[in-house]
C-alpha cells in the first residue's frame, strides 16, 4: 500500500507476504538523487506497539542504510532515552537491502530505488504482542549528501515516536490454513495486507529529522 500525504521529493510502498515467515517488504524512490555520496541515507523507525513516547522505547527499531552499501547498515533499538546500536539482526537472513540507480514507472529520470525486507518473524522484528489488529507507528526519511536534502513521511524527528504516522492493517483478513498456492491465487505476486496509512496530526513548527 502507498502512504498519503508524501512529498514530491520521494514516494515508498509497502507490503506483507506470507505463510512461512511473516515477511514486510519496502520499495522506496527518492527522485531528486542521483550521486553516489558517502553520507547519503535511508532510514526506517518502527514502533512496534504503538505505544509512541516522548523518546525511542525498546520496542522501537531504526534501521539507517548509509552511502549505497551494506557496511553502512546499522540497527538501533530505544532506551527510554534515545537509541543504542542492535547487533543481534543476521544480513540476508532477517533483514535485507539493495539499491540501485534507475528510472521508474513513477519518474523517467534516473533516481535512487531502494527496496528492503525484513523477516517479521524474528524476536527483534516480531509482531505477534500486537495481536490481530498491527498498528504500529513508523516514520521513514532519505537524504541526499549533495545537495543537503531531507524528505521524511512522516516530516517529524526520528527521536519522537508520539510523532510518527499510522500504519494500520489487519492479520485477520486471510485465514492462516491457506497454502501458497491457494494464496497466489489472490494476488499475482504475494498475499497483500490490506493496510491504509494516515498522519497522526499536523505538526506545527520546525523539528529536527536528522
Amino acid at each position: 500500500m502507498t502512504p498519503p500525504n508524501l512529498p514530491d521529493t520521494f514516494h515508498w510502498r509497502e507490503k506483507w507476504t506470507w505463510p512461512g515467515d511473516i515477511i514486510e517488504h519496502f520499495l522506496i524512490e527518492f527522485f531528486i538523487d542521483n550521486t553516489d555520496d558517502a553520507g547519503d541515507y535511508f532510514q526506517l523507525c518502527i514502533d512496534h506497539l504503538a505505544d509512541g513516547g516522548s523518546a525511542p522505547q525498546s520496542d522501537d527499531i531504526r534501521i539507517d542504510w548509509v552511502g549505497h552499501d551494506v557496511s553502512g547498515l546499522k540497527l538501533y533499538q530505544g532506551d527510554g532515552t534515545g537509541w543504542v546500536e542492535f547487533t543481534g539482526h543476521m544480513w540476508e537472513t532477517d533483514i535485507y537491502i539493495v539499491d540501485s540507480l534507475s528510472s521508474s514507472p513513477l519518474n523517467s529520470e534516473e533516481h535512487w530505488i531502494i527496496e528492503l525486507w525484513m523477516d517479521r518473524s524474528v524476536p527483534h522484528f516480531d509482531v505477534s504482542q500486537a495481536g490481530g489488529m498491527y498498528m504500529p507507528w513508523i516514520r521513514l526519511a532519505v537524504y541526499d549528501e549533495s545537495t543537503d536534502t531531507l524528505a521524511a513521511w512522516p516530516p517529524t524527528s526520528r527521536d519522537v515516536p508520539d510523532d510518527w504516522g499510522l500504519e494500520q492493517g489487519t492479520t485477520e483478513s486471510i485465514p492462516e490454513p491457506l497454502t501458497f498456492v491457494t494464496a497466489a491465487l489472490l494476488s499475482s505476486v504475494a498475499i497483500v495486507v490490506g493496510c491504509h496509512f494516515l498522519r497522526r496530526r499536523p505538526k506545527i513548527g520546525k523539528t529536527s529529522a536528522r
